[in-house]
């Protein structure tokens, strides 16, 4: 709750005072995509999530959505960024690499935090990769924790 509610002050901060923005440009702004500059961070939406998965998922469920929304969508991004990368650009838009780094690395916490097994837990991987993709209606980090959540709670990791 308290990384939530520094979170959303942060927010209004940089969007209200000029003052706030720009020292906020300059001790963070390199680490921030252009369409979170008018927006919400990715930072910030992660912070709900978070509060959002231990508040509504029981028990084990609650883990792997917080895994997924941090480790699963924090590989997309690097994942995604490095294969762009190999082809010669920047990314526009979500990769197959990012993808599969996400449900992946997803799978991987679900078969560290519950006893789903392999299979339960490819299923979840591949649910999160797919509400990775979309570029909305919502923030990624928030569609994540949610299909996880709802995934793992769904077949029987509560």
């Amino acid at each position: 709750m308290l990384a939530v509610a520094v979170a959303v002050l942060i927010e209004g901060a940089r969007h209200l005072s000029p003052v706030a923005a720009r020292t906020f440009d300059a001790l963070v702004g390199h680490m921030i995509r252009p369409h979170e500059r008018a927006g919400i961070t990715g930072a910030t939406w992660l912070a709900v999530a978070m509060f959002l998965s231990l508040v509504v998922f029981p028990g084990p469920a609650a883990l792997i959505a917080l895994w997924a929304a941090a480790v699963g969508d924090g590989s997309a991004s690097v994942m995604g960024r490095l294969a762009a990368h190999r082809r010669g650009g920047a990314s526009t838009g979500k990769t197959i690499a990012g993808s599969l780094a996400c449900a992946a690395m997803t799978a991987v916490g679900v078969l560290w935090f519950s006893d789903l097994g392999l299979a339960r837990a490819l299923a979840i991987g591949v649910i999160t990769a797919l509400a990775e993709r979309p570029r909305g209606p919502f923030d990624d980090n928030l569609r994540v924790a949610a299909a996880a959540g709802l995934a793992a709670w769904a077949l029987g990791g509560a």
